[in-house]
């Protein structure tokens, strides 16, 4: 058994090596240059702001007052987002419109038509505002010593029209 063992025995020992002199592989999450994160973190914040200010424009404040906050926040760093990685897929590659432009383009699309499907819900489920005063009721008054003329539809003359009232009997 010890001829076997001292057969597959190599020749040249092992080497040990500290862990100071080891080479360190480094792996970078990041190739592009340093200024091109801090440009997209910009990107971000001025997509944020964008999206609030337009979506309110186009959808109405008073709709937007409608909507939850979670649902506004949500979709707008959707959107933030997805404009991010658009530009991102159309500067790492070689040409601007690619694939992943295309897609990221198409989940801006997407998330767009989301705020606008959203907020033409709210549109339609809005409740109505309530007024106190009651200006839709009718007031008719009349005079004790009027006398109604015996015809249903008595026609008034003026200057150049003629206006006709209708009166009703059966209330009177």
């Amino acid at each position: 058994m010890n001829e076997h063992a001292e057969e597959l025995r190599t020749e040249d020992p092992l080497v040990e090596t500290s862990p100071e002199s080891a080479p360190q592989a480094t792996v970078s999450a990041w190739t592009g240059p340093a200024w091109l994160r801090l440009a997209y973190a910009f990107e971000f914040l001025i997509a944020l702001i964008t999206i609030f200010m337009v979506w309110s424009e186009v959808g109405g404040q008073g709709h937007m007052d409608l909507l939850p906050w979670y649902v506004k926040l949500g979709l707008a760093l959707a959107g933030a987002w997805c404009s991010v990685r658009f530009t991102a897929a159309m500067v790492e590659h070689e040409k601007a419109w690619n694939v992943h432009s295309a897609m990221w383009f198409a989940w801006i699309i997407l998330v767009v038509a989301a705020m606008g499907g959203i907020t033409y819900y709210y549109h339609l489920h809005e409740v109505p505002d309530e007024s106190d005063t009651e200006d839709t009721t009718s007031t008719s008054l009349r005079r004790p010593g009027w006398s109604e003329p015996l015809d249903r539809e008595a026609p008034l003359y003026f200057l150049d029209s003629t206006v006709v009232f209708c009166s009703d009997r059966n209330n009177a």
